[in-house]
């Protein structure tokens, strides 16, 4: 019936959901690993590409786009990778694998919480490069609210499936870029084409089957997860 104390599953799930979300944004306010790391770094790589471009080949068409999204991926696996390095490290892994609730809540909180870590470093990072490469944004900002919430979203999925395997093997860290980047490059090329899109025409115009196959993504990288992670955490 749902009604005693502990509330029926549903809301023991959404508790559990709340409470690994809590922990991490805790632990993120106090070491800024999965922040400040990610964030230092896309600005670090735009300084790079701006130095090393030569004058006026930033404003060439693809430029802009393919640097942004390149700063931003490889930024944000810098934070991503240590979604469940630091549980295992620290001995709080199996804790939390061992605790009375579904193990697909620890993917959807691990995956939800390294989304709004990546929307952030998304948010301090987008606005510099868009005003040191003279760029508007030509398109009306729920499209880009859209487009850059669902390239994270995949992108936080695949990751934290990718950074649970990782964290069960002795080599985790140095195989985790090698098994992420292969899933990420359709999300990569998606985000490029619909970035592209948006520039030119303010719309999605003909890159809309970009958008389909984003979405498509994201049903991928968050359902299988969702439906193996108990496996994938006893490998």
């Amino acid at each position: 019936m749902g009604s005693g104390r502990g509330g029926g599953p549903l809301l023991r799930y959404l508790r559990a959901l709340a409470a690994i979300i809590w922990k991490d944004l805790r632990l993120e306010w106090r070491t800024g690993e999965a922040l400040l790391t990610p964030a230092l770094l896309a600005l670090l790589l735009l300084l790079v590409i701006i130095f090393a471009l030569p004058p006026g080949v930033a404003r060439m068409e693809g430029v802009f786009t393919a640097s942004l999204w390149t700063a931003l991926f490889f930024a944000g696996t810098v934070g991503l990778s240590r979604s469940f390095a630091r549980e295992r490290a620290e001995g709080r892994l199996w804790g939390l694998l061992l605790a009375p609730v579904d193990r697909s809540a620890v993917f959807l909180a691990k995956g939800l919480a390294s989304f709004l870590f990546l929307a952030l470093v998304a948010l301090v990072t987008m606005p510099a490069f868009f005003a040191v490469f003279g760029q508007s944004l030509a398109a009306p900002l729920w499209r880009w609210v859209v487009l850059v919430g669902l390239v994270l979203l995949a992108t936080s999925g695949a990751g934290t499936l990718v950074a649970a395997l990782a964290a069960q093997l002795r080599a985790g860290e140095v195989l985790y870029p090698v098994l992420l980047f292969p899933l990420l490059v359709p999300v990569v090329l998606a985000a490029v084409h619909l970035t592209d899109a948006l520039l030119a025409a303010g719309g999605w115009g003909e890159a809309r089957a970009w958008m389909h196959m984003l979405i498509l993504y994201n049903i991928l990288f968050w359902g299988v997860p969702y439906l193996i992670f108990e496996y994938v955490v006893e490998v």
